[in-house]
C-alpha cells in the first residue's frame, strides 16, 4: 500500500481535533492513564502472536485484528495515528495491523509521545476506549484483509528465486548466542540476511530515507527485492518493513508473523548458528 507512513508532531498538532482523526496510544495502560495526547485511545498491539502461520492461525489473526481496531473506533476513522514513547517496535506494529485489516489513513507519529511533548503539544490523562489485538478475540474478519502483507511458514520455506529472508533481530539472536526463554531453540533461518531493526532508527525517529537505503543496499537489497521479514514474534519486523518502505524498498515486503518463535518450534526445519553473515544474492 502506498502513501504516507509517518506524521510529525508539528503536523499532528495542526490537525488535532480534525473530524475522523483517532489517536492511538500503544504504550502500557499506566503510561496512557498518566499523560497522553488529549483524546487518545489505547490499543495493546504488542502482546499478540499468531498461534501458527497456517489457515487457522491466519484466520485468528484476521478476527483478532478487526476486533481490536473496532473496539477503539479505528475501523470507522478517516485517519489513525499510532504512537508510543519513541518510534520503536510497537507503534509500527499498530500500523501493520491497521493496513493488514485493509484500512487506509494509518500513520505513525514520528518520534512518538516524546516528540509531541518536545514540540509543545498539550497532554491530558488517558481515558475512554481501550482495546487489544488478542488471540481468540472476535468473530468477524476484515472485509478485505491485506494478506499480501504477511507470509506463512510455507512461503518462507518455498521462497521464490530472488527473494530474501531478512532477520531484523539483534545480532546475538541471529548468531544463536542469545535465545528468548519461550523459544524452543536458538539460531536463525538458514540463508537469512541480518539487518538489525534499530539500525533504521536514530533518537527515537526513523533515520532519513537515504541512510536507510544505504543500510538496505549494504546487505544486498534492491528496491525491487521481494522481502520476507522476521524477528522474534513479529513486532520488530513491522518496524523494519515501514522503515524500508520510507526509503523506497520492500514494496513487496511481507512480515513472517510466526517469526523465529514459530520456526524454532518446528524441529523438522533447519536452523543455522554462528557468526557467519549472509548477504542477499
Amino acid at each position: 500500500m502506498t502513501g504516507s507512513i509517518t506524521i510529525s508532531a508539528e503536523d499532528l498538532r495542526a490537525r488535532l481535533g480534525e473530524p475522523g482523526l483517532i489517536l492511538v496510544d500503544t504504550r502500557d495502560a499506566a503510561d496512557w492513564q498518566a499523560a497522553t495526547i488529549p483524546g487518545a485511545v489505547r490499543l495493546d498491539v504488542y502482546g499478540y502472536f499468531v498461534p501458527a502461520s497456517d489457515a487457522a492461525g491466519h484466520a485468528d489473526l484476521e478476527r483478532a485484528t478487526w476486533a481490536g481496531l473496532s473496539a477503539i473506533g479505528a475501523t470507522e476513522a478517516t485517519t489513525v495515528v499510532f504512537f508510543e514513547a519513541k518510534t520503536g517496535m510497537v507503534s509500527p506494529r499498530g500500523l501493520w495491523f491497521h493496513r493488514f485489516a485493509g484500512l487506509d489513513g494509518g500513520l505513525i507519529l514520528d518520534g512518538g509521545f516524546d516528540a509531541w511533548v518536545a514540540a509543545g503539544g498539550p497532554v491530558a490523562p488517558g481515558t475512554g476506549a481501550e482495546g487489544a489485538i488478542a488471540r481468540g478475540a472476535g468473530e468477524t474478519a476484515p472485509p478485505a484483509p491485506r494478506r499480501d502483507l504477511l507470509a506463512g511458514i510455507d512461503e518462507v520455506v518455498n521462497l521464490p528465486a530472488g527473494g530474501v529472508v531478512l532477520d531484523v533481530r539483534r545480532p546475538t539472536e541471529h548468531t544463536g548466542s542469545f535465545v528468548h526463554p519461550c523459544c524452543a531453540r536458538a539460531g536463525r533461518i538458514p540463508g537469512s540476511v541480518l539487518l538489525f531493526y534499530e539500525d533504521l532508527l536514530v533518537d527515537g525517529h526513523y533515520r532519513p530515507a537515504e541512510e536507510i537505503a544505504a543500510r538496505a543496499r549494504a546487505v544486498g537489497l534492491t528496491p525491487e527485492t521481494p522481502v520476507v521479514i522476521y524477528c522474534h514474534r513479529g513486532a520488530r519486523a513491522a518496524t523494519a518493513l515501514f522503515g524500508l518502505r520510507l526509503a523506497g524498498f520492500a514494496e513487496q515486503g511481507r512480515v513472517f508473523v510466526g517469526s523465529w518463535h514459530e520456526w524454532a518450534e518446528r524441529c523438522d526445519l533447519p536452523a543455522d548458528t554462528g557468526s557467519g553473515q549472509d548477504t542477499a544474492g
